[in-house]
C-alpha cells in the first residue's frame, strides 16, 4: 500500500502548486542569483542569456513579483526576491534527491558530465593519464576538457565556464579554493651544439672535441641565466610565472609560444636556451639532442594545483573527481 499524504489535503490543492516552478526555471533564477545576472548565469548554464531572461520574466509574471532588480551592472535580489530564492534553494535539494533516487530506483543512472579546464602543460603531461585513470574507475563520468594557460584556465573557472581547473604555478585567485596535487621540475635544455653544453673530465677540464659525446654541462650562474635571452612560454602560463619568480628579471625572450610542444621544438630551431619541465623534454635528453644546464642556487619546483570556485557547491561529479586526484597523488583530503 502506498504512503497516505499527512495534513489537510486542502494545502494540496492544484492552484496552490501552480505556483512551484519547473526544474529550469529553478536552475535560471538561482544562477542569476548566484552569479550577478542574466548574462554570467547564461553562461554558467550553458545557454542564451535571452532564454534565462525569458525564464526569469516569466516567472516574475506568474508571481506577480519582481525578484530582480536589473541594472547596467547586473541584476540585485529584491526584498521579496530573497525569500523566493531562500524557497527554490530548498527546491533545487529536494529535485536532485528525487533524480538520484529515480536513477536508483530505476537502476538506470544517467552519464554524468564534468566541464574542466586544464593548462597547457598539465594537458600535455599529467592528464591524460589522470583522465584516463579516473575513466576506468568510473565511465559513468564524461569529463570535458578545455585546454588553456594557468592564468586562462582560473578565470574560466571564476566565469562558471568549468567547475574545476588543473593548473600548474604558485599563482591563485583568491576567489579559487586550491589543492596542491603534485609538484614537477623545470630545468634549463640547451641544444647540443649550444656553448653551454661541455663535457668534463674527472680533472673538471672542459673537453670540447666533437669526438667526446657529451653527458655533463658546466653549472651556469643565475647571473647569466638572467641576461640571455630565453626560449619561454608566453605571459600568464604557470611555467612563464615559475621563472619569473625564480630569476625576478629576465632579458627579452630569445621566443615566447603558447604550447609546451612548440617550446620544446623551439629550443633545438633557435639554438637557445629554455626553461621546460624535464618531463617534456625526456626523449631529447636520452637521445642526447638536449642538454640540462644546472643553475647555482636555483630552484625551479613548480606545484601542480586543483582549483574550483569558493562561491558554488561542487557538483557531483566535481566532488568525484577531486577525490579521486587527491587519492591518486597519496595526499589526504576531505571534500
Amino acid at each position: 500500500m502506498y504512503p497516505t499524504r499527512d495534513g489537510d489535503d486542502a494545502r494540496f490543492s492544484p492552484a496552490r502548486r501552480s505556483y512551484v516552478p519547473d526544474a529550469l526555471t529553478v536552475d535560471a533564477v538561482l544562477a542569476v542569483a548566484r552569479h550577478g545576472g542574466m548574462n554570467q548565469a547564461a553562461k554558467y548554464l550553458n545557454v542564451s542569456q535571452q532564454t534565462v531572461s525569458t525564464r526569469v520574466a516569466k516567472f516574475e509574471k506568474h508571481l506577480d513579483t519582481r525578484i530582480f532588480w536589473r541594472g547596467a551592472a547586473g541584476s540585485s535580489v529584491t526584498k521579496v526576491g530573497h525569500q523566493i530564492i531562500r524557497l527554490l534553494a530548498g527546491l533545487e535539494g529536494a529535485l536532485n534527491d528525487c533524480a538520484h533516487g529515480l536513477e536508483a530506483a530505476t537502476n538506470n543512472a544517467a552519464p554524468m558530465e564534468l566541464k574542466l579546464v586544464v593548462s597547457h602543460t598539465v594537458a600535455e603531461i599529467h592528464y591524460p593519464q589522470w583522465a584516463a585513470a579516473f575513466q576506468r574507475s568510473h565511465p559513468q563520468t564524461h569529463l570535458h576538457m578545455r585546454q588553456l594557460n594557468s592564468r586562462e584556465a582560473q578565470r574560466h573557472v571564476l566565469q562558471g565556464h568549468a567547475e574545476l581547473a588543473l593548473v600548474e604555478g604558485k599563482w591563485v585567485a583568491h576567489e579559487l579554493h586550491q589543492r596542491v596535487i603534485g609538484h614537477d621540475e623545470l630545468i634549463v635544455a640547451v641544444p647540443a651544439h649550444h656553448p653551454w653544453a661541455e663535457s668534463h673530465n674527472h680533472n673538471g677540464q672542459s673537453m670540447t672535441s666533437a669526438a667526446i659525446p657529451v653527458t655533463e654541462t658546466a653549472p651556469i650562474t643565475k647571473e647569466e641565466l638572467q641576461s640571455t635571452p630565453l626560449v619561454l612560454r608566453e605571459q600568464g602560463s604557470g611555467t612563464r610565472e615559475v621563472v619569473e619568480d625564480a630569476l625576478k628579471a629576465v632579458a627579452p625572450p630569445a621566443g615566447e609560444f603558447g604550447s609546451l610542444g612548440a617550446q620544446r621544438t623551439a629550443i633545438g630551431a633557435l639554438g637557445a636556451p629554455g626553461v621546460i619541465a624535464r618531463r617534456a623534454v625526456a626523449s631529447q635528453l636520452a637521445a642526447g639532442e638536449y642538454l640540462e644546464v644546472p643553475v647555482v642556487g636555483v630552484n625551479f619546483d613548480r606545484p601542480l594545483r586543483v582549483v574550483w570556485s569558493s562561491k558554488n557547491r561542487l557538483s557531483d561529479p566535481a566532488r568525484l573527481f577531486l577525490r579521486f586526484l587527491v587519492d591518486y597523488t597519496d595526499r589526504p583530503f576531505v571534500v
